[in-house]
C-alpha cells in the first residue's frame, strides 16, 4: 500500500478516534500522548495582531437596511443611513381627479432582535426626497445619493421594537395594527407630487422612478456617549410602502419591490487614538488588545510569520490534521448596551485587492465562529486552509501566507455589532490561540 495514503489514513484514523474519546473538538496534549507517536501538538508558533481599516463593503443587497447612530466610547460614532427607490404596485393608476387626503411612510422593523445600542435612547430621522435616480453604479457603504435638503417628513423617538408596541394605520376607512414599524407623516407636498402623477410618469416602472426618484432615511440625532441605537429595517416587507391616502376611505400604495434599488450608508468618526494608532502601525506591529465592527469601521489582522518554519531540511510534507483559532472577548467591554456579535469570521487578504476573501473552510461545516458564552469564545476550524499555504509553498513554491482577518459578517445577521478582542499570546485558555496537529509524509 502507498506509504503517503497509509500515513494521512493513519492521521484521520487517529484524530477521530481522539475526538469520540473526548467528546469534544479537542487537540493531541503532546505528540506522545496515548501512544500516537510521530503526531506534532504545536500551540507556540509566533503571532501578530493589529487592527486594520475594513474596506468598504457592498450594501445595496443586503437582507435588511440599517439606519440610526450610535456614540461607542470605545469604537467611535457609528452611523447608518439608507436610501430607497419606490415602484408601483400597477400601471396606469391615476387617481390625481380625487380628493387628495394625506400620505405616509411606513418602514417596518425586521424583527425585535435585529438591533444595536440603547432603545431608550430617543432617536431623530430625516425623510428626504432624492434628486438622483438610484442606479447600478452604486454599490458600496461608503457611497449616496444627492437629495434636496429640505426634509418631507421627519420623527422623534424610541425604536420600539416589541410585538406590543404595534402601530396602527388606516385600511379602507378602519383603523388596523401592523407589526412594529415607524409611521412618518410625510409632507404634503411631497404626498401631492405621488398624488398628482400624470398618465405618463404611470405608464411604466421606468417613467415613475424617473419621476420620483426614492426617498433616503437620515439619523440627525446627537447621542451622548454610551447611547444611541441603530435598527434593521425591512422596507421588503408587506407594510413596507408609501401610503398616500385619498377620498377619506380609499389609498395608492408605492412600494420597494426586489426590483428597487437600496443602498445603505456606513459613516464611522470620532475614533479614539487606541484605534487609528493601530491602523497605522506597521504590518509586523503587534498589539494585546484590537477592534472589530461589523460596519466598516475595524476588523483584526492576524499574521503567523514563522508558519513554515515546522518545514524540516528534510524537505517531507506537512499534512494538517487540525488546525484552529480561539479568540475572545476582553474582560468589562462588552456590557450592555454593547452586546457581542453573535458570530465572526475568519477570511483571508485577497492577493491583489487587500479586502476580504473566503478561505476554504467557510462554507464547512465545521468552520465555526459563533460565540461560545459558556466558554466565551469564538473558535474557527481553519485546517483546510493551512493545509492549502503548505500544499502550495511544498509543491508549486507558492507562498500565500498572507494572514488572517477578523471580522463581523455584515449580514445573516445583520447588525451593527462590534467587539474588543483580548489577543494576549501563548497564555493557556485566554486572549489568542493557534492550534496545529500535524504530521510529516
Amino acid at each position: 500500500m502507498n506509504r503517503k495514503f497509509v500515513s494521512v489514513f493513519l492521521l484521520c484514523s487517529l484524530f477521530v478516534y481522539s475526538c469520540k474519546k473526548h467528546n469534544d473538538n479537542v487537540f493531541l496534549a503532546n505528540e506522545a500522548v496515548n501512544g500516537f507517536y510521530g503526531y506534532s501538538y504545536l500551540d507556540t508558533l509566533k503571532l501578530l495582531t493589529k487592527t486594520v481599516r475594513e474596506d468598504s463593503i457592498k450594501s445595496d443587497s443586503l437582507s435588511h437596511n440599517l439606519i440610526g447612530v450610535i456614540n461607542d466610547p470605545q469604537l467611535g460614532i457609528y452611523k447608518s443611513t439608507s436610501f430607497f427607490q419606490f415602484r408601483l404596485p400597477q400601471l396606469n393608476n391615476v387617481i390625481s381627479a380625487q380628493n387628495f387626503d394625506s400620505a405616509v411612510l411606513i418602514m417596518p422593523f425586521t424583527s425585535k432582535t435585529a438591533y444595536y445600542g440603547d432603545l431608550n435612547t430617543v432617536m431623530s430621522l430625516d425623510v428626504v426626497e432624492l434628486t438622483e435616480t438610484m442606479d447600478k453604479t452604486r454599490t458600496h457603504s461608503n457611497q449616496a445619493y444627492a437629495y434636496n435638503p429640505t426634509p418631507v417628513g421627519s420623527f422623534s423617538g424610541k425604536f420600539r421594537l416589541q410585538d406590543s408596541d404595534s402601530v396602527t394605520i388606516r385600511e379602507l376607512g378602519k383603523n388596523i395594527k401592523i407589526g412594529p414599524a415607524i409611521v412618518i407623516r410625510l409632507s404634503n407636498t411631497l404626498g401631492m407630487k405621488l398624488f398628482n402623477a400624470g398618465a405618463g410618469d404611470l405608464s411604466s416602472q421606468e417613467s415613475f422612478v424617473s419621476y420620483f426618484k426614492g426617498l433616503g432615511i437620515i439619523p440627525t440625532s446627537s447621542p451622548s456617549a454610551g447611547s444611541g441605537a441603530i435598527a434593521a429595517f425591512n422596507m421588503l416587507a408587506a407594510n413596507g410602502k408609501i401610503r398616500v391616502y385619498y377620498n377619506d376611505t380609499l389609498h395608492s400604495d408605492f412600494k420597494v419591490t426586489n426590483d428597487s434599488r437600496r443602498l445603505a450608508q456606513y459613516e464611522i468618526s470620532n475614533q479614539p487614538a487606541a484605534i487609528t494608532s493601530q491602523k497605522s502601525a506597521s504590518p509586523d506591529a503587534d498589539f494585546d488588545t484590537t477592534y472589530a465592527l461589523a460596519m466598516t469601521g475595524a476588523k483584526t489582522y492576524i499574521r503567523i510569520p514563522d508558519l513554515f518554519s515546522i518545514i524540516k531540511p528534510n524537505g517531507k510534507k506537512i499534512s494538517v490534521g487540525k488546525a484552529e483559532i480561539i479568540v475572545r472577548p476582553l474582560a468589562g467591554t462588552y456590557n450592555s448596551p454593547f452586546t457581542l456579535p453573535t458570530r465572526m469570521l475568519v477570511l483571508q487578504p485577497s492577493a491583489t485587492t487587500n479586502t476580504n476573501l473566503g478561505i476554504l473552510d467557510l462554507f464547512e461545516p465545521f468552520y465555526g465562529g459563533k460565540y461560545n458564552a459558556s466558554k466565551n469564545e469564538y473558535r474557527f476550524n481553519i485546517t483546510r486552509h493551512i493545509q492549502s499555504l503548505f500544499s502550495d509553498y511544498q509543491l508549486k513554491g507558492l507562498d500565500n501566507n498572507r494572514g488572517l482577518f477578523l471580522a463581523i459578517p455584515s449580514d445573516d445577521p445583520i447588525a451593527p455589532s462590534r467587539i474588543v478582542l483580548d489577543m494576549r499570546k501563548r497564555i493557556p485558555d485566554a486572549g489568542i490561540e493557534f492550534k496545529l496537529i500535524y504530521t510529516e509524509l
